[in-house]
């Protein structure tokens, strides 16, 4: 926490972007994390809210596309030759396509609001051959809505720990 402060101290907005669009890698924290934490910079005067909200939509959205990409283009083949020796089989990989040719949208869109779940969806998302427009869809609504949740959160629970003249408390 205390390297996230620091980078977004030095480098604002696109320290936000940044963490937030290679959280796909898990860096350096999950993205649930990193936003709440960017609302709590908000509420102390570090970044301004109405400018923070849209670069962290920005990067949360252009995460998840890259782990939906990277499932379509390499998740398959890869679960194929590597699965095996973790126990994935490939009737496996046949149920989670059927699941997501099935439920996929709604998945994608509610697995914004479970910790830690949002890029193992779109990685599967992308895996199990949902359209690229549907997706598109659907994760641009489930990161701007989750963001705006997980943001105002942050903000809100900043806020106690703000003197009324403003300083924060050590």
């Amino acid at each position: 926490m205390e390297n996230l402060e620091l980078f977004i101290l030095h480098f604002g907005y696109f320290a936000v972007f940044t963490f937030l669009a290679l959280g796909i890698f898990g860096l350096p924290m999950p993205d649930e994390v990193v936003v709440t934490s960017v609302g709590f910079f908000t509420s102390n005067g570090t970044l301004h809210y109405s400018i923070a909200l849209p670069i962290t939509i920005l990067g949360v959205f252009i995460g998840t596309l890259l782990t939906f990409y990277i499932g379509k283009w390499i998740g398959k083949p890869l679960l194929r030759k590597g699965g095996r020796w973790i126990g994935i089989k490939d009737q496996s990989i046949r149920t989670t396509e059927g699941w997501i040719k099935k439920h996929g949208p709604i998945t994608v869109l509610f697995g914004f609001f479970i910790p830690g779940m949002r890029h193992i969806i779109c990685y599967i998302s992308g895996m199990g051959g949902m359209k690229t427009k549907t997706y598109l869809l659907y994760v641009l609504i489930g990161a701007s809505v989750s963001t705006i949740i997980y943001l105002t959160i942050g903000y809100y629970i900043g806020i106690p720990f703000l003197h009324p003249g403003g300083e924060v408390i050590d």
